[in-house]
């Protein structure tokens, strides 16, 4: 494949990722959902995330510019990695119970949600009739 051919195909193969991605669906099920063979999407993705490692490799780019507003060399960059630690959500995560129906027999208080069962409605009407 000539240089050319080779980049066509590799932005029309990063428009495709950018979509996959953005659709927040995993990427098997997007190829299939957009008829895109789930084989030649991971080959390219293999192919373009190697290009993408060798580019940032090229001293030949022009440099970036660091934090004091210097501009970094491509053999000056380094690449670095920090843990961000995320809130941590409550262990408890059942639903909250929603009263719709309170029950009042004598000291006996009775809270019935919408969600409940016709089986256990059923049972709960029978144990109160029987006092």
């Amino acid at each position: 494949m000539d240089k050319i051919t080779h980049q066509v195909r590799a932005e029309h193969w990063t428009k495709i990722m950018n979509e996959c991605i953005n659709s927040g669906m995993p990427k098997t099920a997007w190829c299939r959902a957009n008829g895109v063979s789930v084989k030649q999407f991971f080959y390219w993705q293999r192919i373009l995330r190697r290009e993408a490692f060798e580019n940032s490799q090229n001293a030949s780019l022009p440099g970036i510019v660091g934090p004091d507003l210097a501009l970094v060399p491509a053999t000056q960059r380094t690449v670095s990695f920090t843990e961000i630690k995320l809130p941590s959500s409550p262990q408890n995560t059942a639903p909250v119970f929603h009263t719709d129906l309170v029950i009042r027999k004598g000291d006996i208080v009775l809270e019935i949600s919408n969600s409940v069962s016709d089986e256990l409605l059923s049972r709960i009407g029978g144990i109160l009739d029987a006092e």
